[in-house]
């Protein structure tokens, strides 16, 4: 069954556990993230990019994930990410996502805060929830991060101002940088666990961790120890689904006995593992 995210992250923040959000492009990455949440009997997050947009229509995305939503008992949530522009959101909400991220990661505190109320009032009247964003992390792609061993600490959120911003824009859940990067990451990376508690210690909103693949568990682990409540998973699927591909072209005894829908199925079931990783890691 479809839910909002908030009834979902608030569960999470009392029981301090965590649910990851998927992103999904296609069909097959929809099925794998739907397959892996009935398995384990495990709420989930259907996590769509506005920068998917040219790659697949919004409305097709909803209706797949909506009708999966209300065939399963489990509590799934279908969420636009990282979205920058306000005609996106409302568009995502007619198609009914149940959540909405606003990204204003890249503006001014007082530009961030005055968008992102605006788009809180918007999806309040709708009944959808809203993920923020303060501090700032690399581009969504992945293609920059400065000195991933030793990122920039001006760069991370500021305690202070995490409050300011939940407080005049009445967001649900706030993302944070705290040494997390998207894509991947060149060295291990380390969150600045300081910076976390904190925050959690001024707000009483769930907090959010961007860029998870290729973090250690037991650094995912504190951290949602610490109130982080939605983790977020893109990369390492992204990814998987390529090796996955590779390693069934290269067992393929001949070209012409790999069939496209073979490799499909295949590529499914590798991602359904993954998937299934950070379910059990982030329940208990």
């Amino acid at each position: 069954m479809l839910v909002g995210l908030k009834e979902l992250l608030n569960q999470c923040k009392k029981n301090k556990t965590a649910i990851p959000a998927f992103n999904v492009y296609n069909l097959e990455t929809i099925l794998a993230v739907n397959q892996a949440a009935n398995h384990l009997n495990s709420p989930v997050i259907f996590s769509f990019g506005e920068s998917y947009l040219d790659d697949v229509p919004i409305d097709l995305i909803a209706l797949n994930v909506r009708f999966l939503a209300e065939q399963s008992p489990q509590s799934m949530v279908l969420h636009l990410d990282h979205a920058k522009n306000l005609s996106t959101i409302t568009r995502a909400i007619d198609c009914g996502f149940t959540s909405v991220m606003y990204d204003g990661s890249h503006l001014s505190i007082e530009e961030n805060i005055k968008n992102t109320r605006a788009v809180v009032e918007i999806a309040r009247d709708a009944r959808v929830s809203v993920e923020g964003e303060l501090g700032y992390m690399n581009p969504e792609d992945g293609s920059y991060y400065d000195e991933p061993g030793n990122p920039d600490h001006s760069q991370f959120t500021r305690p202070e101002l995490a409050l300011k911003y939940v407080t005049e824009t009445g967001v649900d859940a706030l993302a944070i940088a705290i040494g997390n990067a998207h894509g991947l990451y060149q060295g291990v990376p380390h969150l600045d666990f300081s910076v976390l508690a904190e925050i959690a210690a001024l707000t009483d909103k769930p907090q959010v961790l961007h860029g998870c693949s290729g973090i250690p568990a037991e650094q995912i682990k504190k951290a949602i120890n610490l109130g982080i409540c939605k983790i977020n998973v893109n990369t390492e699927l992204a990814l998987g689904a390529v090796e996955s591909i590779r390693q069934s072209i290269k067992m393929s005894p001949e070209v012409n006995s790999l069939r496209y829908e073979k490799l499909i199925r295949q590529t499914k079931a590798d991602l359904v593992l993954l998937i299934e990783k950070y379910l059990k890691l982030t329940s208990n």
